[in-house]
């Protein structure tokens, strides 16, 4: 049913208080107002203030009428016993505030509807899910706004908890423990550095620009986690490799490259952004192709220790964590293993593509064929 009526606003509650001091009709205020006569009687009747206690407990006959104030009475001034009323725009307009943030207060939701929502959130997080994805995929049982589910969530009315959500809780301080030497001297970044990543991403401005890294691994592991992103899509490709170095890091790219094929690895790769990891110090295998030998993309390096000039890669790392927590080995995860959740992760609605899933972003501006290829 269509809703046919509106709040009144401050401007409205000051333009009845003057009409009041002025002596005007009821049906006067209405027309002026475009407001029921009924509407304004029962704001001034409910929203009327004691402007000056009185010496008597008995209330004068004059306030069950309109105006019921004082405001307008030759009495007032004069021996009137009676509590004096007046109405105040602004008292009546902070009880209107604090009305209709009271009612919004508690669940708007019978018992079966709650039981639903909280079944359906608590099995969302246990899966890793968030509660943006859950609102997506059950949309059809989930009719809250977003920020209703958190505010459900921060104030305990479900199962699920605060500390459930992934990112909700604050993180502990870091550690700053050095783990590799990225101002390794002996490599030449000339013409490969974060400055001229800027200088060629301006002269090409609608330029793929892809972000590479390593996803972070206890030191017992012999296996390592190489994540590449697709920024504007959110796009994102993970593969395990065993005893990582420059020499399979490159035989990745290659065996990408032999999969899409060169022209499309130069029109869908054409720039990586990486850190000094010694892994990516190849920059020749990286670049140039095995089949043609031509340039197939341009490689440029981070300065040593700034993670926020590919915030991206960082934020996709902080994602994958959901599936491989820090302090456990990743050395159980087979490639198999990885392809699921690389195909899950591909699946996944997000917000900043107004609820589609990467996979579905990729394909609207490629095409089909290529994702199955990127993703063989």
């Amino acid at each position: 049913m269509k809703k046919n009526w509106k709040h009144i606003n401050l401007e409205q509650r000051k333009t009845i208080s003057s009409c009041i001091s002025h002596n005007y009709k009821l049906v006067q205020i209405g027309n002026l107002l475009q407001l029921d006569p009924t509407s304004i009687s029962k704001e001034v009747k409910r929203n009327r203030i004691v402007a000056k206690p009185g010496s008597t407990s008995k209330q004068c006959d004059k306030l069950n009428r309109w105006p019921f104030v004082c405001t307008s009475c030759n009495l007032r001034y004069t021996h009137c016993t009676f509590d004096k009323y007046k109405y105040d725009a602004k008292v009546a307009q902070n009880k209107a505030n604090a009305n209709l943030v009271n009612s919004r207060r508690g669940l708007d939701l019978d018992d079966e509807e709650f039981k639903i929502l909280d079944k359906t959130i608590k099995e969302g997080i246990e899966d890793n899910q968030s509660l943006y994805e859950i609102k997506i995929k059950n949309s059809d049982t989930i009719q809250k706004s977003l920020t209703t589910l958190y505010r459900y969530v921060n104030k305990g009315f479900l199962t699920t908890k605060r500390i459930d959500l992934p990112y909700a809780v604050k993180y502990k301080k870091r550690k700053h423990n050095k783990k590799y030497d990225y101002s390794n001297n002996s490599i030449d970044r000339s013409n490969h550095t974060y400055l001229d990543y800027l200088a060629f991403i301006h002269q090409n401005p609608r330029i793929n620009a892809w972000q590479l890294d390593f996803l972070g691994s206890i030191k017992t592991d012999s296996k390592a986690i190489l994540s590449l992103i697709l920024p504007e899509l959110q796009l994102i490709l993970i593969n395990i490799i065993k005893k990582p170095n420059s020499e399979k890091v490159v035989k990745f790219f290659d065996l990408l490259e032999k999969n899409i094929g060169t022209e499309e690895f130069k029109m869908l790769i054409p720039v990586i952004l990486t850190d000094r990891d010694p892994c990516f110090s190849d920059i020749n295998g990286i670049c140039y192709s095995k089949i043609t030998g031509e340039e197939r993309c341009k490689l440029f390096f981070c300065d040593p220790y700034i993670s926020s000039q590919k915030p991206n890669i960082e934020n996709a790392n902080k994602k994958l964590r959901k599936y491989f927590p820090k302090k456990s080995s990743v050395d159980r995860y087979t490639p198999k293993d990885i392809k699921e959740i690389n195909k899950r992760i591909v699946d996944t609605p997000i917000k900043s593509l107004d609820g589609y899933t990467p996979k579905e972003a990729f394909i609207k501006v490629y095409d089909e064929e290529l994702f199955l290829k990127l993703y063989k």
